[in-house]
Order: C-alpha cells, then structure tokens, then sequence
C-alpha cells in the first residue's frame, strides 16, 4: 500500500499516518510515497519551517526544531534510509538529501545562530554525522558506498567541509574555537582522514586524498597554524601535528606535505611558544620515502625534498632562526 502524500501546515498539534507534526507558527511539507515510510515533524518553538520528501520504502525521518526561524529539509529517494534533524537555535539551517540505499545522516545544531548543515549522499551504505555548537558551517559530500563522514564544531565562525568520492572511506573533522577552517577531498578507496583543530583559532587544515589506502592525520593546537597535505599515489600516509596551544597562544607554524607515488611516509611535528613562526615543508616524489621532522623554539625553517627510491630523512631542530634544506636526488 502507497503512502499518501502529506502536507502539515501551521497547526498547534498534528498527527498525520505515519507522520506527525506539532508547531506554533510553523510550517511543516511532507511528502511520502512508497511503503512503510516513517515521519515524525516536532516543531515547539517559532517561525519554524519543515519539508521532508520520501520516496521508496521503509525510510525513516526525524525533524525536531527549538527555538526561532530555522529550517530544515530533507529529501529521500531509495530504500531504509534514515535522516535525523535536532536544531536548538535560532536563524539556523540543516539540509540532507540521500540517493540510494541504507544511508544514514545525522544533524544536530545547538547555542548560537546561523548555523548551517548540509549533507549529500549518492550510493549505498553512506553515513554522515554533523554535530555543531555556535555559528559554525558544515558541508558533506558523499559519492559510492560505505563511507563515513563526521563533522564536529565548537565555536564561532568554523568552516568544516568533507568531500568524498569512492568506496570504504573514512573523514573525520573536530574544531574547536574561532575561526577555524577544515577541507577533506577524498577520491579513492580505503582512505582515512583525520582533522583536529582546537586553541583560540583561525587555524586551517586541507587534506587532498587521490589513489587508494591513503591515511591523513592533522591536529594543530593554538592559532593561525597553517597545514595542508596532499597525497596522489597507494598506501601513503601523512602525519602533521603543530601544537604548544593554549590561552593566547600564537603559533604562526606552517606545515606542507606533498607525496606522490607509493609507499611513502611524511610525518612533521612543530612547536614552539608566542609567534614561534616555525616552517615545515616535506615534498616526496616517487617509492618508499620517509621523511620526518620536528621543530621547537621560533622561526625555524625545514624543508625536504626526496626523488627516486628508498630514500630516508630526519631533520630535528630546536632554537631559533633554525634552518635545514634536504635534497636527496629531487627531480
């Protein structure tokens, strides 16, 4: 037996089916067709505004809104997907939409205004996870089967944004703060990527992901730390940690990686106190390389180049006005 279509407009309390729909000055859209489809639409606060599509069978929906003037929707086309929306907030905004099967997405905004969440799903078995406190920005992009995503913001005006296309991959972002801006591009199988941002902020991770069984992993502590890692080529993996955060904490510390071919391994680690504008750049083109680096102190720079094949560096530096370049057969 279809679902009827189910439109639920402005109404103190409303049940309707397998959907139900309460609201003071609200609007509520519901539209559901196929078979045992699930909708509940709670909406107490004010000026609330609600529309959720279904199509296929046996998907399930969960829209709840507190608070003033938010919005929230969600589309679902394929079978046993499920949406769940919380906003506690106000000016604030969610949008899911899956095409396929067996995906999941998860959305709750709380404390705060205009905060924004968007998650898109295209294959099978996808999940999404968006957790955000504040005013902060969420966006997740899915594309193939069994991929994971989630996102965490504290704060205010955080930027978190995962893009993911293939199959079996994994993202995860944290940020903590202000000003924070966090970028996973994942094309690929058997990826993992991790990003934690925390301190007083304006911090920006990117982490650019091509090939297969690549594993990316940023966390950076204090503020305006700059990493970025990019990774084309099979089993790569790239570490990049820039810490010494706290209250008042400045950084200024600038990490890069850029890995090209197979087997490789970069790892970087940066400390250092107020303004310790520390510089660490690793670029390795080609099979088994590994390069490791770890700078303490204020204004040290490294930077290693690795070209052709097994080749091998450790640069350790802790003072100031450090620097060390290494070339090993770079083309």
């Amino acid at each position: 037996m279809k679902n009827p279509i189910k439109i639920v407009l402005g109404a103190s309390l409303l049940l309707l089916g397998a959907g139900n729909s309460y609201a003071q000055s609200n609007i509520s859209t519901l539209q559901q067709i196929g078979d045992a489809n699930r909708a509940q639409i709670l909406q107490p606060g004010t000026r609330n505004t609600s529309a959720g599509t279904q199509t296929g069978n046996e998907n399930v929906l969960d829209v709840q809104q507190l608070g003033a003037n938010n919005t929230a929707t969600a589309d679902q086309l394929g079978n046993r997907n499920d949406i769940t929306q919380l906003q506690d907030a106000s000016a604030s905004k969610v949008v899911a939409t899956q095409t396929g099967n067996r995906n999941s997405i998860s959305q709750t905004q709380e404390l705060g205004p205009f905060n924004n969440a968007t998650a898109t799903q295209t294959g099978n078995d996808n999940d999404i996870t968006q957790a955000q406190r504040g005013t902060n920005t969420a966006t997740a992009t899915q594309t193939g089967a069994r991929n994971t995503g989630y996102q965490e913001q504290v704060g205010r005006a955080n930027s978190a944004i995962i893009a993911q296309v293939g199959n079996d991959n994994d993202a995860y972002q944290k940020q903590s703060g202000l000003g924070n801006s966090a970028l996973i591009t994942t094309t690929g199988n058997n990826n993992n990527s991790r990003q934690t941002q925390g301190g007083t902020g304006l911090n920006g991770a990117t982490g650019t992901q091509m090939g297969n069984g690549n594993s990316l992993l940023q966390n950076q502590d204090g503020s305006q730390n700059m990493a970025t890692a990019t990774q084309n080529g099979n089993r790569n993996e790239a570490v990049q940690r820039q810490q010494e955060g706290g209250l008042f904490i400045v950084n200024q510390n600038t990490a890069t990686i850029e890995q090209d071919g197979d087997d490789n391994e970069a790892r970087q680690y940066q400390g250092g106190g107020l303004t310790a504008n520390n510089t660490a750049y690793i670029d390795q083109d080609g099979d088994d390389h590994v390069a490791r680096q770890r700078q303490t102190g204020i204004g040290n720079n490294a930077q290693t180049y690795q070209g052709a094949d097994s080749q091998f560096s450790s640069v350790i530096q802790d003072g100031m006005s450090n620097r060390a370049v290494v070339r090993q057969n770079h083309p």
